[in-house]
């Protein structure tokens, strides 16, 4: 069974028509049947299943994917070939881009995950790297990572 549809709003992103999405069930606990998030450019950007969600006026288009219970939140963007999976959380405006993955952690502010970042959760510990401020993030983190500020 799907869990969101295409609403008919559309909007042009780099050249690129993209569309915003309608839930057709609750998704998780705070998105509900009938609630609007943000845009997708093809179905293939977000999982019809799980909880991962794309709200209010997030975009994911090109070949990325949100999947697992993945949020991508406010005005963030996932693009390229990016991966966004598990519990993370892309928020503000922050950006995962190129062929990073994102697969735990919380990115916030302008910051930009891209070229081959793979952020993940400590397997050990469970905690998970925030990122934030104005970071940009090109390699691979590992551990309990906090990095704000420029």
């Amino acid at each position: 069974m799907k869990k969101y549809e295409f609403t008919g709003e559309t909007k042009e992103f780099n050249g690129t028509t993209l569309h915003r999405i309608r839930a057709l069930t609750d998704v998780g606990t705070d998105v509900h049947k009938g609630d609007l998030g943000g845009f997708v450019e093809t179905e293939d950007n977000l999982d019809q299943e799980g909880f991962a969600w794309i709200g209010k006026d997030a975009i994911a288009c090109e070949d990325s994917y949100i999947g697992g219970d993945a949020i991508l939140a406010d005005s963030a963007v996932a693009r390229d070939s990016a991966y966004v999976g598990n519990n993370a959380v892309i928020a503000d405006h922050a950006v995962v881009q190129d062929n990073a993955i994102v697969c735990g952690g919380y990115i916030s502010g302008n910051s930009c995950i891209c070229g081959s970042a793979i952020l993940n959760s400590d397997e050990q510990t469970r905690c998970a790297p925030m990122i934030g401020g104005n970071a940009r993030v090109y390699g691979e983190l590992t551990g309990n990572v906090v990095c704000q500020g420029g």
